[in-house]
């Protein structure tokens, strides 16, 4: 399986509501258990990626965009999880390239990456 190899992003998890609650008297709230395991959303945060020949080769937006097409929504790659660690992930949304930056030399500005947690 691929190895998602951009390592330079910082990540934000969002656990999907997964009991359902119901109030009850007296501010009672009863919640049922979750009938699977969650599939956890992890955000990746990228600050800069370059076009044309960036400072190191993980920071290359032709190489991640190859990437997408490669696997696109449906096939499931690993993804290097600073807390979980190696895990099995998809893209959860359609890649979105940013805009350029100008007399930015291929730099363009700052997006976001969805990935869903493959249980």
């Amino acid at each position: 399986m691929a190895v998602f190899d951009f390592p330079y992003h910082t990540i934000e998890e969002e656990y999907p509501v997964s009991s359902t609650t119901m109030k009850f008297g007296g501010g009672y709230q009863f919640a049922s258990k979750p009938k699977g395991p969650d599939q956890i959303k992890f955000i990746l945060n990228f600050e800069a990626m370059w076009f044309s020949t960036p400072p190191h080769p993980k920071l290359n937006m032709q190489t991640l965009v190859d990437f997408y097409e490669d696997h696109r929504l449906y096939e499931p790659f690993d993804y290097p999880h600073p807390r979980l660690g190696t895990v099995s992930v998809r893209f959860a949304t359609p890649l979105k390239i940013p805009e350029g930056i100008k007399k930015g030399r291929g730099q363009v500005k700052p997006f976001k990456i969805e990935l869903l947690l493959q249980p």
